[in-house]
């Protein structure tokens, strides 16, 4: 087929293919089809717009303003970017890590605070791990953080032989037993092991820029949703193993290892 002008058209290009004598024929296709932009009547432009602020994790209100659409269009995208996201998430079955590679490991509570203070009361447990310099990583919504929820996805999404760096919580006092090496950080005294210079800091970084916006005001429907939680969990996932600053971000983390 042929690509062919044509300034009738949204995208002012279609592909073609003419033949005639014997078996003769005239078909016409979309520039669209077979692809992310299929069966949308946005232009290119705007779809790619939305896309990436969707991916900045701009508000809705600020895409319907910015790109001149309707709310319910931008809805649709952002539902429709959560879906791909999930699914490249659940094609991925495979562990992280291995021999030689770190992976910092820990988990947080995203919820909502009384009267907007004091420690988070209400919400959804996240745990978490991801491997330093790569940024391959995995993020589960658990019901607690007992040994026997925390190893059981240790032991399913990190291979034997990691490298674990940790905090003192006493649920992970287990992974030298189980084919782990395990160095921990007391967070309370300190961000940087000053023995080992061990710290969890790409990991808590990873929380701080990203998962903070599951506990915004106007995420607060899906505080008490798992299945909504892990949606955008897999959007961070996404983010960070197809991010192209992965080297700057891990240097980042190193930094301010040292300064801690």
């Amino acid at each position: 087929m042929k690509l062919i002008d044509l300034g009738n058209r949204i995208d002012g290009k279609i592909w073609r293919c003419r033949k005639k004598g014997l078996n003769p024929h005239h078909i016409k296709r979309s520039v669209r089809k077979g692809s992310w932009f299929d069966k949308s009547h946005l232009d290119l432009g705007t779809i790619l717009c939305l896309t990436y602020m969707w991916l900045n994790r701009m508000r809705r209100e600020s895409i319907v303003n910015d790109l001149n659409v309707s709310p319910r269009t931008v809805t649709d995208w952002m539902n429709f970017c959560r879906g791909v996201c999930e699914d490249a998430c659940l094609a991925f079955d495979g562990k992280i890590g291995g021999v030689g590679k770190i992976v910092e490991i820990d988990e947080s509570k995203f919820g909502k605070r009384k009267y907007n203070r004091g420690k988070r009361v209400e919400g959804k447990w996240v745990f978490g791990g991801i491997v330093r310099y790569t940024n391959d990583c995995f993020f589960e919504v658990v019901p607690e953080r007992s040994t026997e929820v925390l190893l059981e996805i240790i032991k399913r999404r990190i291979l034997l032989g990691s490298t674990i760096i940790s905090d003192c919580w006493s649920s992970y006092k287990c992974l030298e037993n189980e084919g782990f090496q395990h160095l921990t950080v007391n967070h309370s005294l300190t961000f940087k092991d000053p023995e080992t210079g061990a710290h969890t800091n790409s990991m808590e970084g990873t929380w701080s820029a990203d998962c903070i916006s599951l506990s915004d005001t106007h995420n607060k429907a899906f505080i008490n949703k798992s299945e909504m939680t892990s949606i955008h969990l897999n959007r961070l996932i996404t983010r960070l193993v197809y991010s192209k600053d992965k080297a700057t971000n891990n240097n980042q983390a190193d930094t301010c290892a040292e300064r801690c």
